[in-house]
């Protein structure tokens, strides 16, 4: 049965995601970043409790527990296309001051 479930531009949810290397797969916290559209599939950002060597735009979110999450976490560099059916529940939501750096951290890596 297909995921019915909508989700907004700034939903915390948790998903399986692969390692960047492809060796595996993770269920982790991930941020959707893609617009409200028709499509089976969601344009996701892991998220990380690591928070040590962030690489250049990653950032720490400023309201972690908004987004219903139980850790400090940063926005990681990864974007992953995943089939809603893969998202097994959402946490929350970012706070609009994290989605703003959000909005500025994809424009820097995407050259927009």
């Amino acid at each position: 049965m297909p995921n019915m479930t909508s989700y907004d531009r700034g939903d915390v949810v948790l998903a399986a995601l692969p390692f960047s290397d492809l060796t595996g797969i993770k269920q982790r916290p991930a941020v959707v970043v893609s617009a409200l559209r028709p499509s089976v599939d969601l344009l996701l950002l892991p998220l990380t409790s690591q928070l040590d060597h962030l690489q250049l735009g990653e950032f720490a979110l400023a309201d972690w527990k908004a987004a219903g999450l139980l850790f400090s976490s940063a926005v990681k560099r990864g974007l992953f296309t995943l089939d809603k059916a893969r998202i097994n529940r959402r946490f929350g939501r970012l706070a609009a001051a994290d989605r703003e750096r959000l909005d500025e951290t994809l424009r820097l890596w995407l050259g927009l």
